[in-house]
């Protein structure tokens, strides 16, 4: 007998998805080009309404494993996002956004399958990061074991992402480099160079990144 509950839990989400992504939009646009309308104090939770609104889509819209490890990276994530908006809690929400990248690591091979013609996205990746490692790691001075630690999570994460087995893998593995992207910006900025608009870019790339990796995930799910 079909699940009646769980499919018109579904078709009412699908009916409000359009003003879900209104929303999502709107906060976090808000958040990156007026964060100086905010009181300081109360930064930290509007940068993370747009995560707490794709963590009220992903639990309602996923369910078994997938929820709970879909639910548990954006969690981590939202604290990460948290422990960086205040002062002297670098290392803290470090850490928090590398359990983030292992929990959705542990997804996404959940969901895996061997492709050789994949094999050059995770070239591409290993290249990247070794990049990155090559950029940042000089320059970050006694934060060298973090940063060397974080690259290598977040690349296991990004490769895994693009070896899922779904013919629209890119939603998902398109999220991940943009995650990579996002978190280079935020070391080169902190380690490398300061540079103009970094906050901006920072969060675009990071709110994109967590919106394709759940909505990819989401529509695997529900297809699935």
């Amino acid at each position: 007998m079909p699940d009646l509950s769980h499919a018109s839990r579904l078709s009412a989400l699908s009916l409000f998805s359009p003003i879900w992504l209104v929303v999502f939009l709107l906060f976090s646009l808000f958040y990156i080009f007026l964060p100086e309308s905010i009181a300081p104090d109360w930064r930290w939770l509007l940068k993370i309404i747009p995560i707490a609104l794709l963590l009220l889509m992903a639990l309602g819209r996923t369910h078994g494993a997938v929820r709970l490890l879909l639910g548990l990276g954006l969690v981590l994530s939202a604290t990460g996002d948290v422990l960086l908006a205040l002062e002297d809690k670098f290392v803290p929400g470090l850490v928090a956004f590398l359990l983030a990248q292992v929990i959705y690591t542990v997804l996404f091979l959940t969901q895996c399958r061997w492709q050789r013609r994949r094999l050059l996205w995770a070239m591409f990746i290993v290249t990247y990061a070794v990049v990155c490692t090559l950029l940042i790691v000089p320059a970050s001075g006694d934060m060298k074991v973090p940063v060397i630690a974080y690259m290598v999570a977040i690349s296991a994460m990004a490769m895994a992402a693009g070896f899922r087995r779904e013919p629209q893998f890119l939603w998902v593995a398109m999220g991940a480099l943009l995650f990579m992207v996002s978190d280079t910006l935020i070391a080169v900025d902190r380690f490398v160079s300061p540079f103009a608009y970094s906050g901006i870019a920072v969060m675009l790339t990071y709110y994109l990144a967590q919106l394709l990796i759940c909505t990819g995930i989401v529509r695997h799910n529900t297809t699935a």
